[in-house]
């Protein structure tokens, strides 16, 4: 059941909106269907309940794009703090000798070097959990090189600052990762395209398709089930991160990587 509910989110955008567009013109025409051979060719106009199912269908659905909108932003604002809390850590941790600020800096170069690339990888993508494995990898190393620095230099005014940039590396990581998979629940997106098809059941009940205005009537209801598929289309692109044509940019990990890559010449990187 769980798996129906979210098929809309699981299909790539440009699909969802496909399916759902035919699915309000086969609405249309079931409508057609339902007033030739059950009501008997007589229309009625549209009573108080179909005028309140269209409003309740337009509210709906502008309440799924401007949640969709919402949770684009908040990941926006997620991949920015991330960036943030890596610079203040490598800005924490270039205030050590050489020895103990150069295998940080190299190894948060391979750590930014990760969150770029699983930032443009697909949720489902087969590859996707060895990166990620790659990454957690990446925060042990840190971990231990800041508990080295703790161990080795009798300097407690920086461990403070150095332990404090660490969690709030590992906090953005985490609150970046549920943060791509916040979604709109899949049973709002099933009644919004019930509604949807509610809708053009009644315009074909209701309106019909007058002999003398078929092809005004087709290209109208085409167009309405257009414009709606293509809001509905930009919707759940919102709500797929790593899929489709909207994608929150990732300039401010790209800029943080370019300046931890000029600071000094990085050396290799150990395989974790």
């Amino acid at each position: 059941m769980d798996t129906l509910m979210d098929l809309f989110l699981q299909l790539d955008s440009w699909l969802s909106g496909l399916v759902f567009f035919f699915l309000m013109f086969l609405g249309w025409g079931l409508g057609l269907t339902v007033l030739r051979f059950i009501d008997h060719g007589h229309r009625e106009d549209s009573s108080r309940i179909e005028d309140a199912a269209l409003a309740l269908f337009g509210l709906l659905l502008a309440f799924c794009f401007s949640g969709a909108a919402s949770r684009y932003e908040t990941r926006k604002s997620l991949l920015l703090t991330e960036a943030i809390a890596i610079g203040d850590f490598a800005t924490t941790a270039s205030m050590f000798e050489p020895n103990i600020s150069d295998p940080l800096r190299q190894e948060l170069v391979f750590y930014v070097q990760q969150r770029l690339k699983t930032s443009d990888m697909r949720t489902d993508d087969p590859a996707m959990p060895q990166e990620s494995a790659l990454t957690l990898h990446s925060q042990e190393r840190l971990r231990l090189l800041v508990q080295q620095a703790i161990r080795e230099k009798d300097t407690p005014t920086l461990h403070t600052p150095l332990m404090n940039g660490y969690n709030g590396l590992t906090q953005a990581h985490d609150n970046r990762y549920y943060g791509n998979r916040n979604q709109v629940p899949g049973s709002i997106v099933m009644v919004l395209v019930i509604f949807g098809v509610f809708t053009t059941f009644n315009m074909g009940r209701a309106g019909g398709c007058p002999a003398g205005k078929r092809f005004a009537t087709w290209l109208r209801i085409m167009i309405y089930a257009a414009m709606v598929a293509m809001v509905f289309t930009v919707t759940i692109d919102l709500e797929q991160p790593r899929r489709g044509f909207i994608h929150a940019s990732k300039a401010p990990l790209q800029t943080l990587l370019n300046s931890l890559s000029q600071s000094a010449p990085v050396a290799a990187l150990p395989t974790p």
